[in-house]
């Protein structure tokens, strides 16, 4: 029997919770570390809706990236965000894990997904600590590589939509010029701007990016491609359910794992 504590700690393997960011909050949001679990969603936010599908799919386990609770609770109300949510969950008996920063670090986790669509070669952290040539499964922050043959901006622009399924990207920077050096970072990746700059690549793919980035990159000769933070984050959901079913069955704990269908880009684009 697999229990709220067996998916923590899977979870810690896959991607240790010791390499999150000081200002996240990661691990066991709402429940207890005893329950017991057969059946688990995973989903990119803990919302209503990814909550609601978590106990119309009889789990007793939520997965999300996102954290539920990110900054310190005054207050656990059912009237209000988020305490609403925690409520209906300990009533529910669904119990909340959010694996955030954490996975963003790891070898395999949502930038290595990055590297793995877009078929990058000769890859290495964009940003990292010392941990990284000796912790198996660390991978530092974002990624730098390069592709097999340089291609227009507009053609890897193409690219990237078509390996997040049709997903609509915007662009910063010439759609002729030719490129080859990509960094890129899952989510929100404005803060590692000057670094991207630094180290010279070509092109920046990430989410999330604010005018003055934008302008930034443009008088730096940086070319961004900006996906968005849902679909350069959502990539994750079907490999980390993958991982976590396996590794229930590698040590006789078998759970069942699901992905969510209810989630959406709250992002529309008008045609």
């Amino acid at each position: 029997m697999a229990q709220v504590k067996d998916v923590l700690r899977w979870i810690d393997v896959h991607a240790p919770f010791r390499h999150a960011e000081p200002w996240d909050n990661c691990g066991l949001q709402v429940g207890d570390p005893l329950a017991r679990v057969d059946r688990i969603l995973v989903a990119l936010d803990a919302a209503s809706w990814s909550l609601q599908e978590a106990e119309d799919q009889n789990c007793q386990c939520l997965v999300t990236h996102h954290p539920l609770i990110f900054r310190p609770l005054s207050a656990v109300r059912a009237d209000a965000f988020p305490g609403e949510l925690v409520i209906k969950a300990l009533m529910k008996g669904i119990h909340i894990i959010a694996a955030h920063t954490n996975l963003d670090a790891a070898r395999e986790g949502t930038n290595a997904q990055w590297v793995k669509l877009l078929a990058l070669e000769s890859v290495e952290p964009l940003e990292a600590d010392a941990s990284w040539s000796h912790d198996a499964a660390y991978g530092g922050m974002g990624r730098l590589g390069g592709l097999p043959e340089r291609i227009t901006l507009e053609a890897f622009a193409n690219r990237v939509e078509t390996v997040l399924g049709g997903a609509k990207v915007r662009i910063v920077g010439d759609p002729r010029r030719e490129v080859g050096r990509i960094a890129l970072c899952t989510g929100s990746g404005g803060s590692l701007l000057e670094k991207v700059i630094a180290v010279g690549a070509e092109v920046y793919v990430t989410g999330d990016v604010k005018y003055h980035e934008a302008q930034r990159a443009l008088e730096a000769g940086l070319c961004i491609i900006d996906a968005g933070h849902f679909a350069s984050e959502r990539l994750i959901v079907p490999p980390l359910a993958h991982y976590l079913e396996w590794q229930g069955r590698e040590e006789g704990l078998p759970v069942e794992v699901l992905t969510a269908s209810s989630e959406r880009d709250p992002f529309w684009n008008l045609e």
